[in-house]
């Protein structure tokens, strides 16, 4: 079982304090892609500014992984930040807007054994939110995105004591033998609590989420499996899970497997978010 996630902790103190009312945000998705090692990721980001100085999250899935906490400034169109995700990994991001995108390179130091890598990136809005404004659905689903994104992709900890990530503890909680590279949520669907005008947290009733867990397998080199969740906030409860389709082989006990892993969905999106400071 996996606990809440850095990210989770940080998207709270937000949303349930009154910080967030001192705030900018604005919440961005779009690809990247990694020259070096000529691999495409998907990539989602959500920027907090305040004085100047950038904060907020990266989340780098597909046959890329990456990201972490956003540390950075902008001035005007100029967006210059880092991201350090759990392995330590940091990634250096340039960007500029321009025809309503905000797009640029990223530079990776040769670091864990790894060589120097750089690559292109390119966003585009998905919704804004101004200090003092109240939610609005476009910025609630994006982060919430974001948040299970990441919370997908985090370590596990296994039955020895060792963490392993989060794709590869769903690889082979689906598959026989091979290995996860990432997740990426792909979309998410909400029901909204009836009779109210505010689209917070607080304010969903059921959300159904489609995902894709990219892999390295044996038999084929790469493959995708596409997975669907649906969650009731009122029972707490997962109430289907299913692979919509996958390009390898699946294990029999399948379905119960992936029970676990949405009732961890919802467990650590709902309580995460929307009780924990």
């Amino acid at each position: 079982m996996k606990s809440p996630t850095f990210l989770i902790l940080i998207f709270s103190f937000w949303l349930c304090t009154s910080h967030a009312d001192t705030i900018d945000m604005a919440a961005l998705s779009g690809t990247c892609h990694n020259v070096t090692g000529n691999a495409d990721g998907h990539l989602k980001i959500v920027f907090s500014e305040e004085g100047g100085k950038l904060g907020g999250f990266v989340s780098v899935s597909g046959w890329l992984r990456g990201g972490g906490k956003i540390a950075g400034t902008r001035s005007g169109m100029k967006f210059r930040f880092n991201t350090t995700d759990y392995t330590g990994l940091i990634i250096k991001w340039q960007g500029d807007v321009q025809d309503g995108k905000l797009s640029g390179e990223y530079y990776i130091d040769a670091q864990g054994g790894m060589p120097q890598q750089n690559g292109e990136w390119s966003v585009a809005p998905e919704g804004s939110r101004k200090a003092g404004a109240p939610c609005n659905a476009n910025v609630t689903l994006s982060l919430l995105k974001m948040v299970l994104e990441t919370s997908l992709n985090d370590p596990v900890k296994q039955a020895d004591g060792t963490d392993i990530p989060g794709a590869q503890d769903l690889f082979k909680s689906i598959h026989p033998a091979g290995a996860g590279i990432s997740i990426w949520v792909e979309s998410l669907d909400v029901d909204w609590i009836a009779d109210t005008q505010s689209r917070c947290y607080e304010d969903i009733n059921k959300f159904r989420l489609n995902c894709v867990l990219y892999w390295q397998g044996i038999l084929r080199p790469t493959g995708t499996t596409k997975l669907r969740f649906a969650y009731n906030v009122k029972l707490n409860a997962v109430t289907s899970a299913e692979i919509v389709e996958s390009t390898g082989t699946t294990n029999k006990d399948v379905n119960n497997a992936l029970l676990g892993v949405g009732s961890f969905l919802g467990e650590a999106a709902i309580k995460g978010l929307l009780g924990g400071k």
